[in-house]
């Protein structure tokens, strides 16, 4: 059996050391995890509940970064790419380029996937396993997904082939948590590649295009309208009062893209002499500084007073940065996989975030939008926080956990500054969780859950029969850690 190395993971090359490492695991009683890029809550990747690397845990955490390549099938137009691979360059691993990114290798044979997420640092295995998405309803990568090999937790591997019959376990395996299997490959149907054109508008609420709280007219559509509209989307919601802006993301596909075409890179934060690093400098400083606004709220007297002398500075400060980007959208066009992720050159050393996402049925959007508007005005920066709060979209599915399965949703995604004291578990999120209930929300698997496994147990048909094919594909609970446990209401063995 191959050995841990220095930094606390396991490095197998191929499957068969894979099987090993499972079957050594079942035999000694110990938890297997698998690390993708690392972007998920930290609890819901490893063995245990900890920081990373896990020098000084006894089970197998493994890193797949040795097994990342990418095999083509002509005749069928598909990309089969092994789990460790990434989908573009992650900053965080060294052995990562673009060069040997999924993405960049499809697009050199002149295919593409449908959609990306917001960043593509994520690998093969980490984006699928979560029920990761981008933000559109005509397109997505999970209709793209044909085939898994995975590794069960006895050792033995398994092919899983998409077909029409949704008993299928494919469609268990493909939103898994990584708990039926350590995911080896996966395969996607490719489309051919293409270019994209979109624009960023600022506005406030009342001038924004859209109806993001009623039912659409005078020349608004409503929220869900939109989306089923606008090709691909996010919206960025500044709550806070005194700001009341929202950020609106939007590009579409060229049908034919002309011969002059020249990439024009989109900027999520204003560009400073060629980098957006210095505004990101200052946006992590301006977080930390005004940290007394976000919840909980200050409980000495002398807290409570900063607090209300910080309020018109905050939205002061908040307001001039977004001025430029309410006088002049922002056009930009690019390569499909290097348009789609808009969020891609985020440095999360400076700016460390945290989420929760709820995927509610898109027919709620706007009694959704109108709850977090009535709890913003009635929580003040209790409620708000003084991040931003991501409003996109997800298209149907037929993978079994999937927060988006058989119903296209509207996501709500709360930010919160990792640098921030306090545990947004306790003193932010419940808010959403509670507030949202009552529109039936599932939760991102790679985000905060709420632990309420009753609630989330019951937005699933298919619950019982994944915990069904759990129970067969991993019978030593190999791969069941105490954090899924809980997250799952999994029975000990």
């Amino acid at each position: 059996m191959i050995s841990k190395a220095e930094d606390g993971f396991y490095h197998p090359t191929t499957e068969a050391e894979i099987c090993e490492l499972v079957k050594h695991a079942a035999e000694q009683g110990l938890k297997v995890r698998v690390r993708g890029s690392g972007h998920s809550v930290q609890s819901a990747i490893y063995t245990g509940d900890f920081k990373s690397p896990p020098r000084d845990d006894p089970n197998i955490n493994i890193y797949l970064d040795n097994m990342i390549s990418v095999c083509f099938d002509y005749e069928h137009k598909q990309v089969t790419a092994e789990a460790g691979c990434h989908l573009g360059k992650d900053p965080t691993d060294p052995t990562s380029t673009i060069k040997n990114s999924l993405l960049y290798q499809i697009d050199c044979k002149g295919w593409a996937l449908s959609d990306t997420g917001g960043i593509i640092h994520q690998t093969v295995g980490g984006f699928m396993l979560s029920g990761s998405s981008g933000g559109s309803l005509s397109d997505s990568v999970a209709w793209q997904i044909v085939a898994i090999r995975a590794v069960d937790g006895l050792g033995n591997i398994h092919d899983f082939r998409k077909t029409d019959d949704l008993n299928n376990p494919f469609y268990g395996m493909g939103v898994s948590m990584g708990l039926l299997g350590i995911i080896t490959s996966v395969t996607f149907q490719c489309v051919d590649r293409y270019d994209i054109i979109g624009v960023e508008t600022t506005s406030s609420l009342k001038e924004c295009a859209i109806d993001l709280f009623g039912p659409g007219g005078n020349d608004k559509p409503s929220l869900d309208g939109y989306f089923r509209d606008i090709q691909y989307s996010r919206l960025l919601w500044y709550p806070q009062e005194g700001v009341g802006k929202v950020v609106v993301w939007e590009a579409h596909k060229l049908d034919k893209t002309p011969e002059n075409f020249k990439p024009k890179h989109y900027h999520l934060f204003p560009s400073i002499l060629g980098s957006e690093l210095p505004a990101q400098i200052f946006a992590s400083t301006m977080f930390k500084l005004f940290d007394i606004l976000n919840p909980p709220e200050p409980t000495s007297k002398l807290g409570k007073l900063g607090r209300q002398i910080l309020k018109p500075f905050y939205s002061l400060i908040v307001n001039y940065f977004l001025a430029s980007a309410v006088l002049a959208p922002q056009q930009f066009q690019d390569v499909w996989w290097q348009g789609l992720p808009m969020d891609n050159n985020v440095n999360y050393k400076l700016m460390p975030t945290q989420f929760t996402e709820l995927w509610l049925p898109l027919s709620t959007a706007a009694d959704v939008m109108q709850e977090l508007r009535l709890a913003y005005e009635e929580g003040g920066f209790n409620a708000t926080g003084t991040h931003t709060c991501e409003i996109y979209m997800s298209a149907s599915n037929n993978f079994w956990m999937s927060p988006s399965y058989q119903q296209d949703v509207i996501r709500v995604d709360p930010f919160w500054f990792g640098k921030n004291r306090g545990n947004p578990n306790e003193v932010y999120y419940p808010m959403y969780w509670e507030r949202l209930k009552k529109f039936n929300y599932r939760l991102h698997w790679g985000k905060a859950l709420s632990g309420d496994v009753g609630y989330l147990k019951a937005q699933y048909p298919r619950w019982d029969d994944f915990m069904s094919l759990r129970e067969h594909m991993d019978p030593h609970q190999v791969f069941v850690t105490d954090y899924w446990r809980r997250n799952l209401g999994i029975d000990a063995d």
